[in-house]
């Protein structure tokens, strides 16, 4: 099951095109706690979240309708009620967040955590999940040092708060002699997409150009290529990779960063500061 994917494309009409061959690596069997979509369209942050339980799950069926510049999907197995505030991804001005993972001993996190979190961030919180809290956590770091609304902020400089945030929590685990959280997140506000492997498996692939568009040549008849199409998918606990697709695994404990020129680059959270 797919529980958490972003996605970046540099020709968004042409987004489906991009995924075509990573669909099976993009649907949950089921949605027993919902699952939610934050995209960007032409600037806007749009937000598609369904706290229902759902059956299967197409994130390409549905990512194909749209345009989608920067895309965040996730899908809920368990844990906190099935209310619209406790679906993500997370959204906070253009900022768009998603956690899959479970902090244990939350309860005993949740006060370090908090006191953590500027005031004024804190009464964004809205539902009760440990993941909410962590994205302000996150936005803390930002706020901090004074990029919270940059929308020119440098992915290096975007990672070194979100590095900040994850060996923050597992500080605070660590003190409070909890066992090491789950944090895979996937953070973007619509020029950057920055993700993190931590303890759940994480994997990503390129897309360089493509020779023959399957969907497009069923359509046109004809083969037809995209040579400038390039895109970056990021896939947290996929149901399915299939090989010779270009998947690489991040390796655990790994920070990723895509700039706003589809740039890749990858390091250890321990030396992202």
């Amino acid at each position: 099951m797919t529980r958490l994917f972003g996605v970046t494309c540099n020709e968004p009409e042409r987004l489906p095109c991009a995924l075509h061959s990573a669909r099976a690596a993009l649907t949950a069997d089921t949605a027993p706690h919902g699952w939610g979509l934050g995209f960007y369209q032409g600037g806007e942050v749009l937000l598609q979240r369904h706290p229902k339980p759902a059956g299967r799950v197409d994130f390409h069926g549905v990512l194909t309708s749209l345009k989608a510049e920067y895309a965040i999907g996730h899908v809920r197995e368990a844990g906190f009620p099935a209310k619209l505030e406790n679906t993500q991804p997370f959204r906070f001005r253009q900022w768009v967040f998603a956690h899959s993972g479970a902090l244990a001993d939350s309860d005993l996190l949740r006060g370090s955590l908090s006191s953590a979190i500027p005031d004024f961030l804190c009464r964004n919180i809205r539902g009760g999940t440990d993941s909410e809290l962590i994205f302000h956590l996150v936005l803390s770091y930002l706020h901090d040092a004074g990029r919270i609304d940059d929308s020119g902020l440098p992915a290096a400089e975007a990672g070194r708060a979100l590095a900040d945030a994850v060996r923050a929590v597992q500080r605070f685990a660590a003190q409070a002699g909890a066992a090491p959280p789950g944090l895979d997140l996937v953070l973007t506000n619509g020029r950057i997409l920055l993700a993190v492997r931590s303890g759940r498996p994480m994997w990503w692939r390129r897309t360089n150009g493509l020779a023959d568009c399957a969907p497009c040549r069923e359509q046109a008849r004809r083969p037809v290529a995209h040579e400038h199409l390039r895109a970056i998918l990021v896939v947290g606990d996929p149901a399915v990779i299939e090989p010779g697709l270009g998947w690489e695994e991040l390796p655990d404990g790994t920070l990723l960063q895509v700039t706003r020129d589809l740039q890749v680059s990858a390091a250890s959270l321990a030396r992202a500061s």
